[in-house]
């Protein structure tokens, strides 16, 4: 009879050791912090070497960031700085290179005509420009005309 009587088994809700909760509350802690701190971190680095390389990879568009600094410097080299770097045309944009085309605004009333090409050359991603000054009021140039036969 004695084998008769064995416990039932039930389902209970399980309750955690009193010793276990002690000894791994500070390794707890640490893999909070760094899961809090390391996390972001990690994604910040990621997104700093994708722009990296992505500079490496393709030319830039020309309303970007990177094509107005180059334009800026440009311009300053050239004693020229417009007071807004806008619009700023694409005429074409292709694996190879970029053509850009703008007409800036300078604080004395006139434009300056700047048109840039951004182009690789062997792994370096390189411009070339041209840069006219118009003053205030001045039509732009027309554009050429074929030759008549």
């Amino acid at each position: 009879m004695a084998d008769d009587q064995q416990p039932s088994l039930r389902a209970r809700p399980w309750k955690r050791p009193p010793d276990a909760g002690r000894a791994s509350a500070p390794y707890k802690s640490y893999r909070f912090v760094f899961r809090l701190l390391g996390i972001p971190v990690i994604a910040v680095a990621g997104v700093l070497v994708y722009n990296g390389i992505r500079e490496r990879l393709y030319l830039p568009e020309c309303d970007s960031e990177r094509a107005k600094k180059s334009i800026a410097d440009v311009l300053k080299q050239l004693n020229l700085e417009p007071t807004a770097y806008t619009p700023i045309k694409t005429v074409s944009s292709t694996k190879n290179d970029v053509v850009c085309s703008a007409v800036l605004p300078l604080p004395d009333g006139a434009n300056v005509a700047v048109d840039f090409t951004f182009y690789w050359q062997g792994n370096t991603a390189n411009m070339k420009y041209s840069v006219a000054r118009r003053a205030a009021g001045e039509a732009p140039p027309a554009p050429p005309t074929p030759p008549m036969r």
